[in-house]
């Protein structure tokens, strides 16, 4: 790292030629240098830094010169700064950029002329310190010319101080102070240091005393010493002179008088003592006129300015500490309102300070407003029976005075800008809508004063009629007249509100049409049932409140009593196949003289009702169907008013059943004998599998047999085999009582006479025929027989043996519809007639149509 060299020029013309010390930062003080020239190129320099007072430059190498005081006030006009290197010379023109960053330009100097301003600030390429002056510092060395003596004294200084060497004994120079006699000001506003500068032998101790208050320093290589006060360091306010102490390096101490430090940092005081809020004064209309004048007390000397709605108006507090201003009447609006008064004091020093004041204007007569009075302006019976309040709005503090019905009432407005007075009930005479005048005067503090006046109406009698004839002739409300509600009428007051009260319900609003004539719909949810009378009251309420009653006492009967209906249709209330087929009654009581319509299934009767009100209706089998379902029975009753109830009742219909099926037939032992046969299922809780014999004669037996169960079948094992053309009826009975049959055929080449023919077949209900234990039977079956032998549905199924075609079957009448898988075999299912009965064979019968 290389030293740099310098040429400093102040305003006497006198330069100043050395080195910047080694190290990092190096300090040049140029406090007053009007021209600075160093010996480097634009190349050199990559970038300035303002730091405060002082000009940072950042070389390509990383070495750090500082200018100290760059940018002080030591020189008028300010500094310039240029760069010389090989005889080249160029100035620096720097411009702000943010953070203290400065943007660099260039502008090279032409020194080719005879003569040129800055010839002695220019460095040629000797080592990069021998300037073009450097002849001019010979003679320090070996004598000067009497005027050249006289110019180099002050270069001699200034050489000898900075290369002196640091305070080694040798060329002592006698210290000074720069401008002993200036005086520093520091107010409030300052945050610049107090800097003291002077010269000294190099290596000198400078201690520098403001008011009490040291800071030292050290007279630098070149013979300047510069010292630092901060403003946090400096003491309080006063009049302060610098005293200085130079300690040369051989011990000399020289005491200096330096410049006069004053120092004033606190604002200046003010208080208004008149014309704003604060001061209890306002600006009425006779004091706008003549101009609104604010006074107080100051700092003397210190100047104030004051504003009000943009208008600023300023002075100069006098020796007394007094100060005050006026404004015009252009300058202050008139009304009445408060605005901000802002006012700022400043001394001598620049010490400021701002107070806010509010300036009350009122310079009209009070206002005074008058409110509706009852909301309407109508008083209404109510309202003057409690007694009314008129009331307004007005200036706060005005007084207030009300003739109102030949009263006078006065008062005060209040501080919220209200007043009110009361009128009791025995002040208002009533009437029928007549108008009253209200008079009120406000007058101020000041003496101006409003009178306004409102006119108000007296209305406190209003009337309501209901109209008859919603009950019909008897007056007595049935149920026919109370379908779907009832409408009432009647008349009020135009333009009021009807309010209709009928027995428990809540109040029903009536709509009024604009003559007057009100109606009302009394929904039938609110008019209750049976035998009872109910009170009507209509509530009718005028544009203005008052109110008139009406009230009617109505009877009403509604409801069919009694009304009931049987809990159980049957025993257990459920209705089983023979029950259905049988048919069954629903019964219960009703008001004598009504009429009973009981529907189930969507099939409707009519109930026989006697004089002491039982009714009963019945059902054949063919008006329900046959399943397993929840039936509900609605019943209606009308009484002979007209009234209708209706009753619900359910219950259950359960008509399924299962056929037995045959499972196996055993024969003796060299016999056609049967001795005993099994059927699938097992019986269960209430339900039962019998077998009967048809014998021979057209009797049915009882043939001994012992019953047996397992594996899901039921065994017979009769005690006496079943002989050859005996057949078997096995029956299956369920808990609710739904039977079916199966006719076992046992004998071979059965016909239709030997089997369906027997007499005592008609008390079973068979519903499936089984072949399988015979050979060679021929049927012959019609519509009819179907039907005679399956009361359940009207559904034969008949089950053929192992040998296909073995049996056959004529049937009258039938159609093919389709096929059906009975116990993994396919059967073909007929159509019989026309009244709905049903076959269905096994595949292996041979069928004839």
């Amino acid at each position: 790292m290389s030293t740099v060299g310098f040429i400093t020029r102040d305003l006497s013309g006198t330069t100043r030629q050395s080195t910047f010390s080694e190290g990092s930062p190096s300090l040049l003080n140029v406090t007053h240098s009007k021209d600075i020239s160093l010996n480097l190129s634009a190349s050199d320099i990559d970038s300035y830094v303002r730091r405060g007072s002082d000009l940072h430059l950042v070389l390509a190498d990383g070495q750090i010169l500082v200018l100290q005081n760059y940018y002080s006030n030591g020189t008028a006009g300010g500094k310039n700064l240029f760069l010389s290197e090989d005889g080249n010379f160029v100035e620096v023109v720097l411009e702000d950029k943010a953070e203290g960053a400065l943007f660099a330009s260039y502008e090279p100097l032409d020194l080719t002329g005879k003569w040129s301003a800055y010839d002695d600030m220019v460095f040629l390429d000797v080592d990069r310190i021998e300037p073009v002056i450097a002849p001019l510092a010979a003679p320090l060395f070996g004598g000067l010319g009497a005027a050249g003596a006289a110019a180099g004294v002050a270069g001699a200084a200034v050489i000898a101080g900075g290369g002196g060497g640091g305070g080694g004994g040798g060329n002592l120079i006698i210290p000074t102070v720069d401008d002993p006699d200036a005086t520093y000001p520091v107010a409030g506003s300052t945050t610049d240091p107090v800097v003291i500068t002077g010269t000294g032998t190099p290596g000198a101790e400078v201690e520098v005393n403001v008011g009490g208050e040291t800071q030292t320093g050290t007279v630098n290589e070149d013979g300047i010493w510069e010292v630092t006060f901060p403003v946090v360091d400096l003491p309080i306010d006063g009049n302060y002179d610098t005293t200085v102490q130079v300690v040369d390096p051989d011990g000399t101490t020289h005491d200096l008088d330096g410049p006069t430090v004053i120092i004033d940092t606190t604002p200046p005081e003010l208080d208004v003592t008149s014309g704003t809020q604060s001061t209890g004064d306002l600006v009425n209309g006779s004091e706008h006129s003549t101009g609104t004048v604010i006074t107080g007390t100051g700092e003397a000397g210190a100047s104030v300015s004051v504003v009000i709605n943009g208008h600023t108006q300023t002075t100069t507090v006098a020796a007394d500490g007094s100060w005050s201003v006026t404004f015009d009447s252009t300058q202050i609006n008139t009304g009445e309102y408060t605005t901000d008064v802002a006012i700022t004091t400043t001394d001598d020093f620049g010490n400021s300070a701002t107070f806010s004041e509010t300036l009350e204007v009122d310079t009209i007569a009070p206002p005074v407003g008058i409110n509706t009075v009852a909301g309407d302006d109508i008083i209404s019976f109510s309202e003057a029976s409690s007694g009314v309040t008129l009331s307004g709005t007005g200036e706060a503090g005005a007084s207030i005075s009300v003739l109102f019905q030949g009263v006078t009432q006065t008062t005060t407005v209040a501080s919220d800008g209200t007043w009110s007075v009361g009128y009791s009930s025995a002040q208002i005479t009533g009437g029928n809508n007549y108008a009253s005048t209200v008079e009120v005067t406000s007058s101020d503090a000041a003496g101006n004063s409003t009178t306004s006046s409102h006119t108000v109406h007296i209305d406190t009698e209003t009337s309501a009629t209901l109209n008859g004839g919603f009950a019909g002739a008897d007056d007595i409300l049935s149920g026919p007249e109370a379908q779907g509600g009832v409408q009432l009428t009647g008349t009020a007051e135009p333009g009021s509100t009807v309010q209709v009260f009928f027995g428990a319900a809540g109040a029903q609003n009536a709509t009024v049409d604009a003559a007057g004539n009100w109606t009302v719909l009394i929904p039938q949810s609110s008019i209750p049932t049976g035998t009872t009378d109910v009170d009507i009251e209509v509530h009718a309420t005028d544009a203005v409140g008052n109110t008139d009653v009406v009230t009617r006492t109505l009877a009403i009967d509604t409801e069919v009593d009694p009304f009931s209906v049987e809990a159980n249709q049957t025993a257990n209330d459920v209705v089983n196949q023979d029950e259905l087929n049988a048919g069954f009654a629903l019964q219960g009581t009703v008001e004598p003289g009504s009429e009973v319509i009981v529907t189930i299934q969507g099939v409707a009767k009519t109930a026989t009702v006697d004089a002491a009100g039982n009714w009963s209706a019945e059902f054949s089998g063919s008006d329900l169907p046959a399943g397993e379902y929840s039936a509900t029975a609605t019943i209606v009753a009308t009484d002979p008013a007209g009234n209708t109830s209706s009753l619900t009742e359910s219950f259950e219909v359960d008509t399924v059943f299962e056929a037995p099926l045959l499972d196996s037939v055993t024969y003796e032992i060299g016999s056609q004998d049967v001795s005993e046969i099994s059927v699938e299922g097992i019986a269960g809780t209430g339900e039962s599998i019998t077998v009967k014999a048809l014998e021979g004669d057209g009797s049915v037996s009882n043939p001994g047999v012992t019953v047996s169960e397992g594996g899901g079948i039921t065994e017979f094992d009769f005690s006496t085999a079943i002989p050859d053309g005996t057949d078997l009826v096995v029956t299956n009975v369920d808990s609710l009582g739904n039977g079916s049959s199966t006719l076992l055929v046992l004998e071979d080449n059965a016909t239709t006479a030997s089997t369906l023919d027997h007499a005592s077949l008609g008390q079973f209900n068979i519903d499936e025929l089984d072949l399988g234990a015979a050979s060679n039977v021929s049927l012959v079956l019609t519509e009819a027989d179907i039907k005679a032998l399956s009361e359940n549905s009207d559904t034969l199924t008949i089950h053929s043996g192992s040998t296909p075609g073995d049996d056959s079957v004529t049937v009258t009448g039938a159609t093919l519809e389709g096929t059906r898988n009975v116990g993994g075999e396919n059967y073909n299912v007929y159509t019989v007639g026309t009244d709905g009965a049903t076959l269905v064979i096994d595949q292996d019968v041979t069928v004839i149509i």
